[in-house]
């Protein structure tokens, strides 16, 4: 197959994958949402293609659902452009994807999320989907401390001042945008945002009161040095991590 892409295929391909033994699909929730001066509202959609179909060859036998959009992101509401779903909404669409490729075949769900304001829920998900069909492995990805400690750890890596991958609009999301196309990325528009300690006490604000009140520009860290060549680091990085987690979890879940 030239693709991994589940809506790039037609329904004979995607038969004869499932018979040739491909039958996990990875389903990731992104969103629609202001990305500050530099980045449009497309990243976090375009991020999780990037990261769903590489992630579907590094598992193996497995394909990449169309990418879920928008999320939960009531935060950014405060800037213009911004989409937010209710959350009964949002859970029905993941319900409901879960549903039909189960239908299809599919004996392994992954449930992933390049946007922040998934996580929570997804992990909410795949517990009750896990209990309606205990005969199917449903396994969700990192956890949002995971890719927050990932951030503070590739800041240390790459020498970088302390919070400019901070996890919004910043040197990490910007420089994987560049690394899947620069036309992306405005780099005249870019500006520094906050830098500093993803506390507990602030992640609480940004979500409970908006991103504006921690940035006022929507952006959580520094993308103004952000390099494709780093974001290629960055992408390696995560997606080992990534990768690492839910194999971890299918086993855990065929050894239970």
């Amino acid at each position: 197959m030239n693709t991994l892409l589940l809506e790039n295929m037609t329904w004979s391909e995607i038969m004869d994958a499932l018979a040739d033994g491909y039958d996990t699909v990875v389903i990731f929730a992104a969103s629609i949402e202001q990305h500050g001066p530099g980045l449009p509202e497309v990243t976090d959609t375009a991020l999780g293609y990037f990261e769903a179909e590489d992630l579907a060859g590094r598992l193996g036998h497995a394909l990449a659902a169309p990418v879920i959009r928008p999320g939960l992101s009531a935060h950014h509401m405060g800037f213009p452009g911004s989409i937010t779903l209710r959350p009964e909404i949002f859970k029905g669409i993941v319900e409901d994807y879960i549903t039909a490729y189960i239908r299809h075949g599919f004996k392994k769900i992954v449930l992933c999320s390049s946007h922040g304001g998934n996580f929570k829920t997804l992990e909410e998900i795949a517990r009750e989907q896990a209990e309606a069909n205990p005969e199917i492995c449903i396994v969700t990805g990192v956890s949002l401390d995971e890719l927050d400690e990932s951030l503070a750890e590739m800041d240390r890596i790459e020498g970088l001042e302390p919070g400019t991958c901070g996890g919004h609009a910043c040197d990490w999301e910007t420089s994987i945008m560049a690394l899947i196309d620069e036309n992306y990325v405005r780099r005249d528009k870019l500006q520094r945002g906050y830098v500093g300690p993803l506390t507990g006490e602030l992640l609480d604000k940004f979500f409970n009161e908006g991103v504006g009140s921690v940035s006022p520009i929507g952006v959580m860290g520094d993308p103004t040095g952000a390099d494709k060549e780093r974001g290629r680091r960055y992408f390696e990085y995560f997606q080992n991590l990534q990768t690492e987690c839910i194999k971890n979890k299918i086993k855990e879940w065929k050894d239970r």
